[in-house]
């Protein structure tokens, strides 16, 4: 199982100078040549990061290129569903099934080699906005813009009592994020009320609420090291939070414009955001500087630049870029170069495609597409 949930590091990229040239960039930020001391944001004082910091650069070298993506439909399930597809997870400890969460309401279970339902989960009243799957436990966690939360145990899928076991309640607006702490009991949440609300997952009892942001928190992840929890917001600020003392330790306000995604990379601490103008901002942990700023080759052809998700693929290191109109963009993680544009089509009845979700599977073999057009699509690498 350990395999499944951590793949060797021996799968990502091998290309020495590349590697150098990437990790030159962030030990620069160590070295202390950047604004920000990381260790500095845990300290008592809070602190906030302004406008437009001048990017960290290196020596003018250029390393050498990969070969291009070449990602391809490898199944359509067209009409799998009766609302548009909105979150999805992939269960992390065998990487044999997906679950997805929809407009209709309904969270259905689907096996990742056969294109097979394996369970349908109803009991939200409303579209099922965000997923998690637990490591640890036979439980999925869901968010709804019913303003609940549900915990639902995936070994009861075939009761005829239902699975739901837990909910819990404290949202006043529709809940859009969700995750887990990787060794705590903890569940974090938050959504349009504009707070994160701390859960004790067995207790249903919420431990604390994390405030300050003056607009839907979009986004979030949880990790082991301060800064224990990081969120996104359409105030346009990222707010690193120190956990243990209930604060919120540093601010970034580099974007110009409403966060939608925030996204942790699965093997080293750095991370990325999207804004509402398509601005992809790349960030060196803890210390919240920002290491690189990824561009979107500009086109006439583009009916908005509006990023609807982000995934990176833990074995290539391939960050995904879905977007309103359909395109598909695959960055190289580490240069930040456009590595394939593509755009999905809709399926027939549909005037246009819409890509709202998406997710590698834990090897980094499959991408999972969620979409407007009721389907779902999984798409491959086709190897030159």
């Amino acid at each position: 199982m350990a395999s499944l949930l951590y793949p060797d590091e021996t799968l990502l990229p091998t290309d020495e100078f590349s590697e150098r040239m990437y990790l030159s960039k962030k030990l620069e930020i160590y070295d202390g040549q950047n604004q920000v001391d990381p260790l500095a944001s845990f300290s008592d004082s809070t602190a906030v990061i302004g406008a437009e910091p001048d990017l960290l650069t290196n020596d003018e070298i250029s390393s050498p290129r990969r070969q291009p993506s070449n990602w391809k439909p490898l199944r359509i399930l067209a009409g799998a569903h009766q609302g548009w597809v909105r979150s999805v997870a992939v269960d992390p400890g065998t990487n044999l099934w997906f679950v997805l969460g929809l407009t209709d309401a309904q969270i259905k279970v689907w096996d990742l080699a056969s294109g097979d339902v394996r369970a349908t989960i109803s009991g939200h009243i409303m579209a099922v906005r965000s997923l998690v799957v637990s490591k640890k436990y036979p439980y999925l966690f869901s968010g709804s813009e019913d303003k609940t939360l549900r915990c639902w145990d995936l070994e009861k899928t075939n009761s005829t009592s239902g699975c739901q076991i837990r909910s819990y309640h404290g949202h006043v607006g529709g809940v859009y994020a969700l995750a887990l702490h990787p060794e705590l009991d903890v569940l974090f949440s938050s959504g349009r009320d504009s707070a994160v609300r701390v859960w004790d997952v067995r207790s249903r009892v919420q431990a604390m609420a994390l405030t300050g942001h003056s607009g839907d928190v979009t986004a979030l992840f949880a990790q082991t090291g301060d800064p224990q929890v990081v969120l996104a917001g359409m105030d346009g600020t990222i707010r690193l939070w120190d956990l243990r003392n209930q604060k919120c330790a540093l601010t970034l306000a580099q974007h110009s414009k409403g966060i939608r995604l925030l996204v942790k990379h699965p093997h080293e601490l750095t991370m990325v955001s999207a804004d509402a103008t398509g601005t992809i901002n790349q960030w060196v942990l803890p210390g919240g500087q920002l290491l690189n700023r990824l561009v979107t080759p500009e086109s006439a052809q583009h009916d908005t630049n509006i990023i609807n998700t982000l995934a990176i693929n833990p074995d290539t290191n391939d960050l995904f870029a879905g977007y309103g109109d359909g395109r598909m963009n695959f960055y190289d993680y580490e240069s930040g170069e456009v590595m394939q544009q593509t755009k999905t089509k809709p399926t027939e009845g549909t005037p246009s495609s819409t890509i709202y979700a998406s997710t590698f599977d834990m090897l980094g073999m499959r991408l999972i597409t969620c979409e407007n057009d009721k389907s779902i699509k999984i798409w491959s690498q086709e190897h030159h």
